[in-house]
C-alpha cells in the first residue's frame, strides 16, 4: 500500500468515527429534549436544587394566602341617627367570634360598582300599594345605582318571576317597575329572595351585592326555608335591605280576600313542652332552625335579639348588615329608598382574615369603633362548613 493510500484510509477511518459519534450524541439530545417517554436524559446541564422541607411557618402561609378576605360593609350611626364619616382604621376594631383580627383592608368609602336586585311583592293582597313601586326606577338609577350600577328585578306572589335580568339602562328599569301587575293569593318571599341571591352570586366579586325588598315581611308558600336564605345571603356576601308595605294601609285601602297572619304571629303559633312559657326565644330554642341567635340592631337604632321581630325582612336584613323600614305614606316609602341608597354610599369596607377557621358553624362578625356614642351596623356573621383535603378554604 502507497503512503498516498494508507493516509486516505486512515481519514476515512477518522471521517465514520467522528459522523458515528456526532449521531449518537445528536439523537441522544434530541430525545432528552423532546421528552420521548423510556429514554432518560443523558446529559444534566444544570443540577437540580435540593426538594425543601415545608416550615410550619411555610404551612401557615399558604394556608392565608388559601383563605379568602371575609369583608364586611359597615354603617356608622351617631346617637341622633346619623351617618359618620372621617373615621379611619385605628377606630376600628373587629372581631371573628369573639376574637381580635387583623384588618388587612380598610376602605373610608366602600369600593365597587352596585348590583342590585329589587324584588317586589305582588299579590292581590298588597295590589292597592303597589302604585307606590312604579314610579321608583328614577330613584333607583339616580341615587342607588349612579352611572355604572346595574339592577335586576323580580316580582313575586304565589309564583317567583325574573322580571328583568342585570342591566344598566334607567329607561329599561323605570319601565320594568311600571309594569308589575298583581296576581295570586300567596307570597313566596323567601323563595325570591333566595332567587335573588342567586343571581346575585354570578356577578362580579368587585360588585357590591345588594337586595331591595319591597313586601309586608311575611311568607306563605314558600319552599325554601329562612335559615337557608340566611345561609345563602351570608355565604355569598349579599346585604338584605326591606321596604315594608304596611298591612293596615292595604286594608284601608281594600278588603284583604283571606285572614293574613304576620310572620311573628305564624312563630307564635308553635307548640312549646308544658308549663314552658310561649316567647319568641323559647321558641328559637324548641324549633331549631340551625341559624343561631344574635343581636341584630334595627332600624329605629334598637338593638334586639333576631327572633323578636315582626317581620322577615327584619331578620334578614339584621343578619346581612341591612335595614328594613315600614311606611305609611307614597313619600314615606321614597323618602326611605333615598336613606338606603345614602346608606349604602357612606359605608365603610373592613376586609380580613380570619384566623378562627378551627372552629366551623357560624362565625359571629363583630365590628366596634373606638369613640363613645357610635352605633355600628354590619353582617352578622357567615357559616362556615370546613375544608377538606385538596380544597380551597370557600370564601365566607
Amino acid at each position: 500500500m502507497s503512503g498516498s493510500t494508507a493516509r486516505n484510509g486512515r481519514w476515512r477511518t477518522f471521517a465514520v468515527l467522528v459522523v458515528a459519534a456526532w449521531a449518537s450524541t445528536s439523537f441522544a439530545l434530541g430525545t432528552a429534549q423532546d421528552g420521548v417517554s423510556g429514554l432518560p436524559p443523558t446529559l444534566s446541564l444544570k443540577a437540580e436544587p435540593a426538594p425543601s422541607v415545608p416550615t410550619l411557618d411555610d404551612t401557615a402561609r399558604r394556608l392565608r394566602v388559601q383563605s379568602t378576605l371575609v369583608t364586611a360593609p359597615v354603617t356608622v350611626l351617631d346617637a341622633a341617627g346619623n351617618f359618620v364619616y372621617g373615621l379611619g382604621q385605628d377606630d376600628f376594631q373587629v372581631l371573628d367570634n369573639g376574637v381580635p383580627q387583623q384588618i388587612a383592608r380598610f376602605s373610608e368609602d366602600a369600593t365597587g360598582d352596585i348590583a342590585a336586585v329589587i324584588v317586589v311583592q305582588a299579590n292581590e293582597s298588597v295590589a292597592p300599594l303597589l302604585d307606590q313601586v312604579r314610579p321608583l326606577g328614577s330613584i333607583f338609577s339616580s341615587l342607588l345605582l349612579g352611572e355604572r350600577g346595574r339592577a335586576a328585578v323580580i316580582f313575586f306572589s304565589d309564583r317567583v318571576q325574573v322580571a328583568q335580568d342585570f342591566s344598566s339602562s334607567a329607561d329599561q328599569l323605570a319601565a320594568t317597575l311600571r309594569s308589575v301587575q298583581p296576581h295570586g293569593t300567596d307570597d313566596r318571599l323567601n323563595d325570591a329572595l333566595d332567587r335573588a341571591v342567586a343571581l346575585l352570586e354570578k356577578c362580579p366579586k368587585d360588585e357590591r351585592r345588594i337586595i331591595v325588598a319591597f313586601s309586608d315581611g311575611s311568607d306563605h308558600g314558600s319552599e325554601t326555608k329562612p335559615e337557608e336564605v340566611v345561609r345563602h345571603a351570608t355565604g355569598a356576601g349579599v346585604t338584605i335591605y326591606g321596604l315594608g308595605f304596611n298591612p293596615a294601609e292595604a286594608v284601608l285601602l281594600q278588603k284583604p280576600q283571606e285572614e293574613r297572619r304576620s310572620a311573628i304571629d305564624n312563630n307564635l303559633g308553635l307548640p312549646t313542652p308544658p308549663g314552658m312559657v310561649r316567647t319568641p326565644d323559647t321558641l328559637a330554642a324548641t324549633h331549631a332552625t340551625g341559624v343561631p341567635i344574635v343581636p341584630i340592631i334595627l332600624a329605629t337604632g334598637e338593638i334586639v335579639r333576631s327572633t323578636a321581630v315582626p317581620s322577615l325582612l327584619d331578620f334578614y336584613a339584621g343578619y346581612t348588615g341591612g335595614v328594613y323600614y315600614s311606611h305609611w305614606s307614597k313619600k314615606a316609602l321614597q323618602d326611605q329608598l333615598s336613606r338606603v341608597a345614602s346608606e349604602v354610599h357612606s359605608q365603610y369596607e373592613l376586609a380580613y382574615i380570619p384566623d378562627t377557621l378551627a372552629a366551623t358553624g357560624f362565625h359571629r362578625i363583630e365590628v366596634r369603633v373606638q369613640r363613645p356614642g357610635m352605633r355600628v351596623r354590619t353582617r352578622a356573621g357567615y357559616f362556615y362548613s370546613g375544608r377538606t383535603e385538596g380544597q380551597r378554604v370557600r370564601q365566607p
